[in-house]
């Protein structure tokens, strides 16, 4: 068993995986204080309102870069691998140049809501600020992934200013020193903008000279399939964040922010699921533009086995640990250890269908992606309508549970339709079966 294991970690796939896995870990496990910590220095409704406007942020900031955060993984891959450094230079500037536009009416709309709402012009500000820098890291993760590396994409994004902001937490904790909403986006969005300068630095570094090369465009091709990334983009932000400001609308500020926790506890299995994204839009794309069709399923099958163990050993956690990591944010998020189980069993149903998403709109299928991720968003709603005025938050938690799980199921059923495989962890399954069969027929040929 010890030399199984050995070599399945020499296998370079696996490496890859387990080393973005155990990156989104990191940076999940320090979400995971940034959060506990806030609730523990904030008020009941002073979290809750700082978890609402923090996900509105996080809407507006995937709304206002209009898709081009996919466009450039879609595209910086296919030029790479064709050799078109002046289709990369085209798609790079158009990119940035649609980005800041879009960013900006983003940001102007949500601050005058929340001006019509009276919020406090500070509070106005800080979301604003936070807005921009949230989306500058999105844009510059992409390009960092592909250009760079991973640990620069997704640990500038995700990882380094989540340690700033935690240790001032602490700070704040052991002062005995109570925060409000506005400083604490303040203080995030500062530690964020050092991230971003840091990769800034990092993509000119790594970019090609570029400067005598001529810029062109397939603006036609660029066009339709940002459209499709842009609004699918919206839709998965709205499932990871919509449902906490719904929460806060239909209920109390209090409720929302219980939920909020929850939410991010249970997202131990969405970290799985966007590590295999971040993995597979570095490595899938190259070798299905390049027609590898042996390696790109190798390598699907690795991230399946390395799922399967995650999804094991994280309900495992949930189910044992729960009400000791919810008393983490303060004693009455404790009673709410059903809620967390039942979002829980959603997201690992999402992890175990694999990175069926990233395989769609990777591989040039992302239109049938977004009628998908729409009907997922419509059922949710539904579903918190119907359920949280009769069982409250766990009626969300229902809901939310319910529509991930058979969105799932029908992006895996077409991926298998149009790409030709299995995402999922059930392909460890029949690869098990073909094996068994395999070694039958041996065995029959054998005696013959």
């Amino acid at each position: 068993m010890i030399t199984t294991i050995v070599q399945f970690l020499r296998r370079d796939v696996t490496r890859g995986v387990v080393g973005t896995i155990l990156l989104k870990v990191g940076s999940g496990a320090l979400a995971f204080a940034l959060f506990s910590l806030a609730a523990r220095t904030m008020t009941p409704d002073g979290f809750g309102i700082f978890a609402t406007w923090l996900s509105v942020a996080q809407i507006a900031a995937v709304v206002g870069l209009v898709g081009q955060e996919s466009l450039l993984v879609r595209f910086l891959n296919e030029y790479q691998v064709g050799d078109r450094p002046d289709l990369a230079k085209g798609v790079l500037l158009s990119s940035l140049k649609i980005a800041c536009v879009a960013m900006l009416i983003a940001i102007a709309a949500v601050a005058l809501v929340a001006n019509l709402r009276g919020d406090w012009w500070l509070l106005i500000l800080t979301v604003s600020a936070y807005t921009a820098v949230s989306a500058g890291l999105m844009l510059g993760s992409q390009i960092a992934r592909s250009l760079v590396s991973i640990l620069m994409g997704e640990g500038n994004r995700e990882f380094f200013w989540r340690v700033i902001v935690v240790l001032f937490l602490l700070a704040m904790l052991f002062g005995h020193k109570q925060l409000d909403p506005t400083e604490l986006i303040a203080v995030m969005t500062m530690a964020m903008s050092l991230g971003l300068i840091v990769q800034i630095i990092a993509i000119a570094r790594a970019l090609p000279d570029l400067r005598g090369t001529t810029a062109r465009s397939e603006r036609s091709r660029w066009r339709s399939s940002s459209f499709h990334f842009w609004v699918a983009s919206i839709l998965e932000v709205a499932n990871q964040y919509f449902d906490v400001i719904l929460v806060y609308w239909m209920m109390d500020p209090a409720t929302a922010g219980i939920y909020f926790a929850a939410s991010r506890l249970a997202n131990i299995f969405a970290m799985l699921s966007a590590a295999l994204y971040t993995f597979g839009a570095r490595r899938l794309p190259s070798l299905y533009f390049s027609k590898n069709h042996g390696e790109f399923e190798r390598t699907l099958r690795l991230m399946a086995e390395v799922t399967a163990l995650c999804v094991a050993a994280g309900l495992a956690l949930i189910w044992i640990g729960g009400p000791y990591l919810l008393n983490l944010f303060g004693p009455h998020f404790t009673a709410q250890h059903s809620v967390l189980i039942v979002l829980a069993i959603g997201t690992a149903i999402q992890a175990a269908g694999g990175p069926s998403a990233a395989i769609l709109q990777l591989t040039g299928h992302e239109r049938i992606y977004v009628p998908v991720v729409a009907a997922n968003v419509a059922l949710r709603l539904v579903g918190f309508v119907v359920l949280i005025p009769w069982l409250g938050v766990l009626g969300a938690a229902i809901a939310a549970t319910v529509s991930l799980a058979l969105t799932t199921v029908a992006l895996n059923i077409l991926c298998r339709r149009r790409t030709g495989v299995d995402p999922s962890v059930l392909v460890l399954l029949r690869s098990s079966a073909w094996k068994r069969g395999s070694y039958a027929v041996r065995g029959a040929d054998s005696a013959e």
